[in-house]
């Protein structure tokens, strides 16, 4: 009995390891396969120009920097980061409709104010306060119209409307206190963006300023370190075009 128990256990083994090794292959060649897919579909042999056919549909990851400040105070251009994606439709051969996605860091550096204020007798006192350092982090929705003027050329120029919702906002004064603007300032922003952009391979350079109007403070605090700032901003991005249909 011991014996035919042993050659079944035997036997089992032997068995379950030859289906352990069939199926690892499976799962390797499936993978394999998968990859070379994946990369099929991400890697093309792009040859872009001016002219597209109608419904075809583009997807592109984007990232690059931006140089912002807040005009209506006296300060510093920032450098920041800008990140996201979008998709692309084109409705004429050389007129393309974009939804876009995006995260920016935007603000301005070297802020100083002057508060007014009465010192014990009654005189008045201006005291400058400052270096401040606004950070403000911005959610992006952009609606926009790509436009190829030119067949033979991958140039195109783009314009639309530009939204951003507040993720946080801060001033933090150097060596000092820092300063949560959030709930001091709209929670929204309207931008009319003026882009151009230019196509190699699957890579699309582009530089686009975005035209902002709103004053950004709402709370009388706000207003008393903001003043009359709106946003400002020039970016510029590399994306990674993927047709997708």
């Amino acid at each position: 009995m011991k014996k035919i128990i042993l050659i079944a256990a035997i036997l089992l083994g032997a068995l379950t390891k030859g289906q352990a090794q069939v199926l690892t292959k499976r799962i390797g060649q499936a993978v394999k396969e998968g990859y070379q897919d994946v990369k099929e579909a991400i890697v093309q042999d792009a040859k872009p120009s001016g002219e597209h056919t109608i419904w075809d549909i583009y997807a592109a990851p984007k990232v690059g920097l931006n140089l912002s400040n807040l005009p209506g105070i006296d300060g510093k251009v920032k450098l920041g980061l800008i990140a996201g994606g979008y998709f692309e439709v084109f409705v004429a051969k050389n007129i393309a409709v974009d939804a876009e996605i995006k995260y920016s860091r935007q603000g301005s550096s070297g802020v100083y104010r002057n508060f007014t204020t009465t010192d014990a007798t009654g005189n008045i006192v201006i005291q400058e306060h400052g270096p401040y350092d606004f950070k403000l982090d911005y959610f992006n929705m952009s609606y926009l119209v790509r436009w190829y003027p030119w067949a033979d050329l991958p140039w195109s120029f783009t314009t639309g409307l530009n939204t951003e919702y507040i993720i946080s906002a801060h001033a933090k004064l150097k060596h000092g206190a820092d300063m949560n603007l959030k709930k001091g300032i709209y929670r929204g922003d309207v931008a009319i963006p003026l882009g151009i952009s230019y196509e190699w391979k699957q890579w699309q350079l582009e530089a686009r300023y975005n035209v902002f109007f709103r004053k950004l403070a709402r709370s009388n605090e706000a207003k008393e370190l903001m003043r009359n700032a709106r946003n400002n901003m020039l970016e510029v991005t590399l994306g990674y075009r993927i047709q997708v249909l």
